[in-house]
């Protein structure tokens, strides 16, 4: 079994043997977001819960699964803090959709 194919099953074993409740468990980062604010970082999903570090408004972050708090990595001057924002401190970034567009057939004029 090549590298890749070896990851891809540890990657797939590990999932089907996680415990009931594990799609909340965080840092399993599932899009981009930025902040609408100047915003707190933290080391747990509460305000009672250490800043770790202000993430200034606009800036880029990684989202994990959110409720209230969302779990998020954000990388700022060659470091990478994990930690939690609330969610309505973020702002989604979607994703374009994109369908295929048949072709228009030039041999039909």
């Amino acid at each position: 079994m090549d590298g890749m194919k070896l990851m891809l099953t540890v990657a797939l074993l590990l999932a089907l043997a996680a415990p009931a409740g594990a799609e909340d468990v965080p840092f399993v980062f599932q899009s981009d977001a930025v902040t609408r604010h100047n915003t707190n970082l933290r080391t747990g999903p509460s305000l009672k819960a250490a800043v770790l570090t202000v993430v200034p408004r606009g800036q880029p972050v990684q989202v994990g699964r959110c409720s209230v708090w969302c779990p998020v990595k954000y990388q700022a001057s060659g470091k990478t803090y994990a930690g939690y924002i609330s969610a309505d401190l973020l702002k989604r970034q979607l994703l374009p959709i994109i369908t295929p567009q048949p072709k228009s057939d030039q041999s039909e004029r």
